[in-house]
């Protein structure tokens, strides 16, 4: 393939997925706060493995966890995902039941100097929000209050990033690498409060739209170790880190605060109590800092643990109702392959089962709570040709977060993922006799 026809292949490929997560693909009443439900910085593989992947490093996975790994990339590699949500709310008296399809990534990798220098870029989403629900506060001078809320956006993440490998000696070397990423995206909140109980009175309805465009980086660094036992088996271990600035991302506000008679379907505008135009904001992004081992014997087996802190207690919040905490994650994976060159298909599979548990980085009325999920997944290579390798990886997800105490919601859910990774040979000429 010519380099012209395939830059405007990975080209389109990115506008699409632009497009794509700007969507919103979330029905979560806990995206209401903050910046929404943040979503999974990892790919398939990652996905059936917990999420694990700071300490994996691959020749034909995309391993954008721990931006160091992108010079083991061997080949021109393309990575595709897709999932699907579906989530059940329960408030303690009742259940009701969401479905949310998404596309959650595109990627491409390149070896710019093989084993030396690679680079990796692509787009997924950094969160969503997605919210539709009513409350009523019973107020002992305003009597029952009714709360509509409604909000829905996204915030998007396109990155580019580059490693470099030193060797140290025939069995270890050590890389380091960076992500420097772009977010863009918007959110709109939207929030009537109607006084049923007082004769007269003025109901208020609030709006908000936040726009958010700016640059943040991540760094990587990553030691492995080969070695051979007394039987020939041939073993990798890696140790990573990851490091995460925090930053003040510029943001653009827009409010507006209105008085108005009548219900939530029919209105008057009586005044306007405040209005904001297109003022300049700040969205706060925390540091963050991770850590990740794997150990794997060659086409047999993979173990993987990551851990993650992020320093969200730094961040200011305007909700009087909210307040952010830091907040650690916890994920750990195995994949097994029963016999890489197998003559039997399903032995040449690659299995996966994982898990994952993360304390919450916002707490509500001072109620914080925990997610975890269980995981499982695998790989079936497809069959190869010349120039390309594709393989799809399935993964399926049972979690939950959130909680019913003081009358928040508790949430359960079953992620689907389906990705394709292509492993090509792009700028190779064929040879002719």
């Amino acid at each position: 393939m010519s380099n012209n026809k395939a830059f405007i292949i990975l080209f389109l490929f990115l506008i699409m997925g632009a497009s794509v997560f700007s969507q919103s693909t979330t029905n979560s009443p806990y995206s209401k706060y903050g910046v929404g439900i943040l979503r999974a910085q990892y790919f398939s593989q990652n996905f059936g493995m917990g999420g694990a992947g700071i300490g994996l490093r691959s020749d034909r996975n995309i391993g954008i966890q721990n931006p160091a790994s992108y010079s083991g990339i061997t080949v021109t590699t393309f990575d595709l995902g897709y999932t699907n949500n579906a989530l059940w709310l329960d408030d303690g008296t009742e259940t009701q039941y969401q479905n949310n399809p998404y596309i959650d990534h595109i990627a491409f990798a390149f070896p710019m100097v093989k084993k030396v220098w690679g680079m990796s870029f692509g787009a997924l989403p950094f969160s969503n929000v997605g919210y539709q629900f009513d409350e009523v506060i019973n107020d002992p001078i305003a009597g029952d209050v009714s709360i509509f809320n409604e909000g829905e956006g996204a915030i998007n993440k396109a990155y580019l990033g580059n490693a470099l490998a030193f060797k140290l000696d025939s069995t270890s070397l050590i890389s380091f690498g960076a992500n420097t990423y772009f977010l863009f995206g918007s959110i709109s909140r939207d929030q009537k409060v109607i006084f049923g109980d007082l004769a007269n009175s003025f109901n208020i309805w609030q709006t908000e739209d936040i726009s958010v465009s700016d640059f943040g980086v991540d760094f990587g660094v990553q030691y492995q170790k080969s070695f051979v036992n007394t039987k020939e088996d041939k073993f990798k271990l890696i140790l990573g880190a990851t490091y995460g600035l925090s930053a003040d991302m510029n943001a653009k506000r827009t409010a507006l605060t209105r008085t108005f008679t009548g219900n939530i379907d029919f209105g008057t505008i009586k005044d306007t109590a405040e209005f904001i135009d297109d003022v300049d904001d700040v969205l706060q992004l925390p540091s963050e800092l991770g850590f990740g081992v794997s150990l794997e014997k060659q086409n047999k087996w993979l173990l993987a643990i990551d851990y993650k802190a992020s320093n969200w207690g730094s961040v200011a919040s305007n909700d009087p109702l909210i307040t952010f905490k830091s907040n650690y994650s916890l994920a750990t994976g195995i994949q097994i392959i029963p016999k890489y060159d197998g003559n039997n298909y399903f032995q040449r599979l690659a299995y996966r089962v994982g898990a994952r548990y993360a304390t919450s980085h916002i707490a509500v009325n001072n109620i914080d709570w925990s997610e975890y999920g269980i995981t499982f997944g695998i790989g079936l290579p497809i069959r190869k040709s010349e120039f390309s390798y594709p393989r799809l990886n399935l993964g399926l997800e049972y979690g939950s977060r959130g909680t019913i105490d003081s009358g928040l919601i508790k949430e359960k859910f079953l992620n689907f993922n389906l990705g394709i990774t292509i492993n090509a040979v792009w700028f190779r000429k064929r040879k002719y006799d």
